[in-house]
């Protein structure tokens, strides 16, 4: 056989092997597409995943925003001072999405009545649902649960300054405190859900115990009829009886220069822990300008330097924050509650009434007249160059029930966050 036979035998084999390759690389491209494929449903999973989450945690913020500010019209929690074991609502994008809940069904088992309406464990009982306060294109969280925490008998949980002693640090009690909640959120993206659960608290408002707190002992007291007093005092029922007495005046000075103001029946009317009159001296020394420029952010009101008479800031039971941004001087007729703050002196010659707190950054005169002063809570005095003149028919009262009041004006905090799916 010649060599030109054995090349005319070969001529099909470079067909063949080009088939082959070709084939060859047409699997190896399809397999390539199919995992291309396969990694971008997984990339797309894994976005609308964390979008879920992300929709699930703004669920909860709503939550929390809207339990937080009892001001607030869109507030969905109870009442200050009403804690009622089992209570509990829903935000709910859509009228029904409550149902959604794996857990929707347990308050018709668990012997209190969620709903409000003085059955317990009837057919059908669940926490209310509540619209979401969002607008336009609202973010998918269908539903948004917030109870509650509890114990095992049904108590419910606070958090707060269990023992009225700032030396402690707050922590879970039943006596003092505002509810621990539970707030569980589903969000939603495409074909993707994940549901996360939060446990939420109110820091407590920490302050020295006294009526009144001075960084100055510049002082001077005119006639008997003024009071300064560390018995407690609630703003509705008057005196409690049996509850501990604090010092009427506290200050970083010296106290004896305070007490050696005093004269005659004049030492009666400071009253308080450690006897008449009640002066006592603490190294605790508070940064009054930082707590002033931490909460003027916070001010519903801000008023300029001036004089103010017939004017309400609040009440009792709708605290508030209001901000001086010079000299106060109120002459008669106002009232409020929350947290006062005069960037320089408070002049008061009228009646006047507040619940709550007071921080001048300057210094203060009472004078009184009318129905006379009246503050239930602390007043914080940083002082400057004149003394501090109590008189007239000014009642400068410590109030546990008006301080605890102040914890209504901080946010709820997550303490602790889980993945529930």
């Amino acid at each position: 056989m010649n060599e030109r036979s054995l090349r005319h035998g070969e001529r099909g084999s470079a067909m063949v092997i080009a088939l082959m390759t070709l084939v060859l690389l047409t699997m190896v491209g399809t397999l390539f597409l199919a995992q291309t494929k396969t990694e971008t449903q997984i990339a797309g999973h894994d976005m609308r995943a964390t979008q879920a989450l992300f929709n699930a945690e703004a669920g909860y913020g709503e939550a929390l925003a809207r339990m937080s500010d009892t001001s607030d019209p869109d507030y969905i929690g109870q009442p200050n001072g009403t804690v009622t074991p089992g209570w509990g609502r829903y935000l709910v994008l859509a009228n029904g999405n409550s149902t959604q809940d794996p857990d929707h069904n347990l308050a018709e088992s668990d012997s209190l009545d969620n709903d409000g309406n003085g059955q317990v464990d009837e057919s059908g009982e669940s926490y209310p649902e509540v619209a979401t306060a969002q607008g336009g294109e609202p973010i998918d969280y269908p539903w948004v649960s917030v109870r509650y925490k509890m114990n095992s008998t049904n108590q419910v949980i606070l958090y707060g300054d269990h023992d009225n002693d700032l030396v402690t640090p707050p922590q879970f009690n039943l006596v003092r405190g505002y509810p621990v909640i539970i707030v569980t959120a589903e969000g939603e993206r495409g074909s993707a859900a994940r549901r996360v659960e939060v446990e939420a608290i109110k820091q407590p408002f920490e302050l020295v115990q006294s009526a009144l707190y001075s960084e100055s002992d510049d002082f001077k007291f005119n006639g008997t009829q003024f009071k300064v007093s560390g018995q407690d005092w609630d703003p509705v029922t008057g005196l409690v009886t049996g509850n501990p007495e604090v010092p009427g005046i506290l200050t970083t000075g010296d106290p004896a220069n305070i007490t050696g103001a005093l004269s005659g029946q004049q030492t009666n009317n400071v009253e308080g822990l450690g006897g008449e009159p009640s002066a006592t001296s603490t190294n605790v020394d508070m940064d009054l300008q930082a707590m002033a420029d931490n909460y003027s952010p916070l001010a519903e009101y801000v008023v300029p330097a001036g004089t103010y008479d017939d004017v309400a800031w609040g009440s009792l039971d709708d605290y508030t924050v209001v901000h001086c941004t010079g000299d106060l001087h109120l002459s008669g007729n106002v009232s409020g509650g929350g947290i006062l703050i005069v960037d320089g002196d408070m002049t008061i010659s009228g009646s006047f009434t507040w619940y709550g707190l007071a921080i001048v950054l300057g210094d203060v005169t009472f004078t009184g007249g009318g129905a006379g002063i009246h503050l239930y809570g602390s007043t914080l005095i940083q002082g400057s160059s004149n003394d501090q003149t109590v008189s007239g028919n000014a009642d400068v009262l410590y109030s546990s029930e008006a301080l605890n009041r102040l914890t209504a004006l901080s946010p709820y905090m997550v303490a602790n966050w889980r993945e529930l799916n």
